[in-house]
This record gives structure tokens, sequence and C-alpha cells, in this order.
């Protein structure tokens, strides 16, 4: 009769504790997961972008040494070519942030 008790009563607390780690699971599954998978994304893209910030600052570095030793005539004149380009950008996407906002 007694070992009827023993087990009756582990059974209960297996129920019990099955329960409760099915419950922490899934309560788990609602708050834990998105933030770890969303962190996991938020990594990801901090490397890519600065994989191609260095890729895009090496490349102006090489278009820079290559119309410098391309052009006749000193670093003056590619220097005013970099400088005319990056004006003409910025006039450029100031209109188009100007166009955006109103």
């Amino acid at each position: 009769m007694n070992t009827n008790r023993n087990n009756e009563e582990q059974n209960r607390t297996g129920l019990i504790t099955n329960k409760f780690i099915e419950i922490v699971s899934r309560f788990r599954s609602f708050t834990t997961d998105p933030i770890i998978t969303s962190s996991k994304w938020f990594i990801y893209g901090l490397g890519i972008f600065t994989c191609a910030l260095v890729a895009i600052i090496l490349l102006s570095i090489a278009i820079f040494k290559i119309i410098d030793q391309s052009i006749p005539g000193g670093s003056w004149l590619t220097l005013f070519s970099l400088g005319l380009f990056s004006t003409a950008l910025g006039i450029l996407l100031l209109k188009k942030a100007k166009t955006d906002i109103h």
C-alpha cells in the first residue's frame, strides 16, 4: 500500500514538473527567443555595415590614386576633381532630402 502511495506521489510530482517546464519553455519562446534572434541580426547588420564602409573607403582611396597617376599636372587637379564630385553629390543629396521632408 505504501509503494502505491509513493508511485502516485512520484507521478504527480513528475506531472507538475513537466507542466512547469512546459510553461517556462512557452514563456521563453515568447520573450527570450525573439530578443536573441533580433540581437543576432543586429550584430550581423553591424558587421556588414562595417565591412561595406571599409570597402567604400578603400575603393575611394584606390580611385583617387588611379586618377592621380593617370592625369598629368600633379595632385591639385585630382583634388579639384574629387572636390567637385563631392560637392555635386552633396548638393544632390540635400535637394533630395528637402523634397522628401516637404
